[in-house]
């Protein structure tokens, strides 16, 4: 019996298994190239308060101030109460500590339930929104901040005087060390030569300290077409630099629209009024050539007393009296940084942008004197023998200002 084959059924089955050993071929190479098992997230991330304290109380109720930390540590109760006039004010300081497993960045310490006067000033806490801390688990940073009745409120804070606000922590994962893309490539020039990384820099906000005070500083300004660069480092407050002109200023660069009269090389004044004295040292677009130096810096014609005072005793560890109502003297070493260094017998001193507290009729300006530090208020009439001052600006740096820290400050 002879049997026809069916050419077309024989294809048709050597397709079948054509698929047929494709599909296990797929099937095999498929299961080697699947990974199966378990990743365990174990981390955990939590920062807390620690460690909070009062380290400075001028003016406040002792009693009724306090920082406490809540039971979940998460928030810090701060209460200043009574401050009993203008520049009263408390310092505190607290750790922010990583008890967790994870690296965390700080974005913010944020008042909240905030109670009492607007007029009350919180200071210190913008810092870490620059800076950004990073902290590593178990590792913390520690802040200052303070709360102060400014000398600058118009009004007397009678009923009012008093602030009370939670203060949490806003921070995120800090990823830093998962990728860094600065080694995934190098930077040549045309000739195949590397080129170095740029260096980065710290803000001078978290670098200055009260040993750094009256260091030179490269600031340059430019002033009437003459370049101003005798500079020194006043005040660090953690939330602004200030710098002070080394010297007395030369009447041929006091600007013209402040108003004031000048006599000799170097003495300033005001006939007609304290107030026009006081605008003349206070009002920043007055000095807007002196802070030409760096982009958003300030000026103004004169430091204040609490700052001068505060310079002071953080630099000498003394305790100079912040209240200028008290009638006593404080020698001061020969330090140029507070008494200008001019021998000119017609200059008594330099002045000082406060007003007399508790006067609030009375437009009285402090004056620094030579040899002497103290709260006395002088005359700005100039037929007052203690007229004959003159000025050394103020400029205050932003806080984003970057540099370094040495024998001399240097702005990058």
């Amino acid at each position: 019996m002879k049997i026809r084959i069916n050419n077309k059924k024989i294809l048709i089955l050597m397709l079948i298994l054509l698929l047929l050993i494709l599909a296990v071929g797929y099937a095999v190479f498929s299961e080697t190239l699947t990974i199966s098992g378990t990743a365990n997230a174990k981390g955990t991330f939590d920062l807390e308060f620690q460690n909070a304290e009062i380290v400075k109380n001028i003016g406040a109720d002792r009693e009724k101030t306090t920082a406490e930390i809540s039971a979940d540590k998460n928030t810090l109760i701060v209460n200043v109460a009574d401050l009993a006039y203008p520049g009263a004010g408390v310092e505190f300081s607290v750790d922010i500590v990583n008890v967790g497993s994870i690296p965390a960045e700080v974005q913010a310490v944020t008042p909240t339930n905030v109670t009492g006067n607007d007029k009350i000033k919180v200071t210190g806490l913008d810092v870490i929104k620059a800076d950004h801390p990073k902290i590593e688990a178990g590792d913390k940073c520690n802040i200052h901040f303070t709360i102060e009745w400014p000398l600058e409120a118009e009004e007397i804070l009678e009923n009012e005087n008093s602030i009370n606000f939670g203060l949490q922590i806003e921070y995120t994962q800090s990823t830093g060390e998962l990728f860094d893309g600065k080694v995934s490539h190098i930077d040549t020039d045309k000739e195949g030569n590397t080129v170095p990384e740029e260096p980065t820099y710290e803000t001078l906000v978290s670098q200055i300290i009260a040993e750094d005070y009256g260091k030179s500083i490269n600031y340059e300004a430019t002033v009437k077409g003459q370049k101003v660069n005798n500079w020194k480092v006043l005040y660090n407050d953690k939330s602004n630099v200030y710098l002070i002109l080394d010297n007395y200023l030369p009447v041929s660069l006091l600007p013209s629209t402040t108003g004031l009269l000048t006599e000799g090389t170097h003495i300033v004044y005001s006939n007609a009024s304290r107030d026009v004295l006081l605008r003349g040292l206070r009002t920043e677009s007055y000095w807007s050539e002196f802070a030409n130096g760096y982009e958003g810096a300030i000026a103004t014609g004169a430091a204040k007393y609490d700052m001068f005072v505060k310079s002071y005793n953080e630099k000498y560890n003394t305790e100079l009296n912040e209240d200028p109502n008290v009638d006593k003297q404080e020698k001061l070493n020969n330090d140029t940084l507070y008494l200008g260094e001019s021998n000119n017998d017609t200059i008594v001193g330099f002045w000082l942008s406060t007003e007399y507290p508790g006067r609030p009729t009375s437009l009285w300006v402090f004056n620094v004197k030579q040899k002497c530090f103290n709260g006395w208020v002088y005359n700005s009439v100039k037929a007052d023998s203690y007229a004959t001052s003159a000025i050394r600006p103020i400029v205050k740096l932003p806080t984003t200002t970057l540099g370094t820290v040495g024998e001399t400050v240097e702005i990058k």
